[in-house]
């Protein structure tokens, strides 16, 4: 008679060397290497984080030389780049998801050849027990050692199947991380494409400015001048140039209010970049906004 364990033996050595390694995959590992992909992504953002901060710091310095400027350009391009590079580092990472995916098909046919083993072992044990009457001891022996061997089969089953769950609860980790960078980066390319409309561009900045402390200084100066001349609009030669609001009082006081609603300014976002108490060799404009209820700045007369 064939003992269950000799079964293996019809298996190629290629196969045997395959299902010790499914069998033997350290789980502790798969999740250091899922944990020291994680920290990569996490010290990428640091470094777009730091390079946007760098970007704005040379932006406040543009009026320098046109040359300082072009540079501000090349770090921008470079930035996208940096930008596309991270693009490419999620969808490999999707890919190792899709590679995960496999491997735990894998493991489901290998339980479905467990499955397999254990019927053609449930055979052999109908055998024993039909030869019984013969053999007597000798086959309840021999039976004895069969329910061991299926014992130990089906232990090993069972931690197939926690390792199969350990596995698939990783998966969904995964895909949670994902879903949750793409929503990121989306979430920044939707506001970077708002605010490369200037009417949005000049309402964000005027939202920021009525939110600010510096709108309480421009209304404690117009309850002694009374209500100013408000003329709003876009700074020149910069790729994301702040929204400039003029406050002019009685045709002579004024106040240039700068605020920038980017992505990555450094504080002040708000701040007074220029006044006077004589409008002349000033290039005065016509208003287009007005201070409205509550000292709130409105575009539009």
């Amino acid at each position: 008679m064939v003992e269950p364990e000799e079964t293996n033996g019809s298996r190629s050595p290629e196969e045997r060397a395959e299902a010790g390694r499914e069998e033997t995959a350290d789980p502790e590992e798969l999740k250091a290497r899922i944990e020291i992909k994680n920290n990569r992504i996490r010290e990428l953002l640091e470094q777009i984080t730091a390079s946007r901060l760098a970007a704005d710091e040379a932006r406040a310095t543009r009026e320098a030389s046109e040359g300082h400027i072009a540079a501000l350009e090349r770090e921008r391009a470079r930035l996208k780049e940096r930008i596309r590079s991270l693009e490419e580092e999620a969808r490999g990472r999707w890919r190792r998801r899709e590679g995960l995916e496999r491997q735990v098909a894998r493991l489901q046919r290998e339980l479905e050849r467990k499955d397999g083993e254990i019927a053609r072992r449930d055979y052999l044990l109908e055998r024993h027990a039909e030869e019984i009457e013969v053999l007597g001891q000798e086959s309840e022996e021999l039976v004895g050692r069969k329910e061991g061997a299926l014992e130990d089969a089906l232990r090993r089953i069972e931690g197939l199947e926690r390792d199969l769950e350990e596995r698939e609860h990783k998966v969904a980790e995964l895909r949670t991380t994902i879903e949750e960078l793409r929503g990121d980066l989306e979430a920044e390319y939707e506001l970077r494409e708002r605010l490369a409309e200037p009417a949005n561009r000049l309402r964000a900045g005027i939202d920021l400015f009525n939110d600010s402390d510096q709108r309480r200084s421009m209304n404690s100066l117009s309850r002694t001048l009374g209500q100013p001349e408000v003329h709003v609009d876009l700074d020149e030669g910069q790729k994301e140039p702040p929204v400039l609001l003029t406050f002019t009082w009685q045709g002579v006081t004024w106040q240039t209010y700068a605020a920038n609603p980017g992505l990555a300014v450094e504080d002040p976002r708000v701040y007074l970049k220029s006044a006077g108490e004589d409008l002349s060799g000033v290039d005065r404009q016509p208003p287009n906004a007005r201070v409205g209820p509550g000292g709130r700045v409105l575009l539009g007369l």
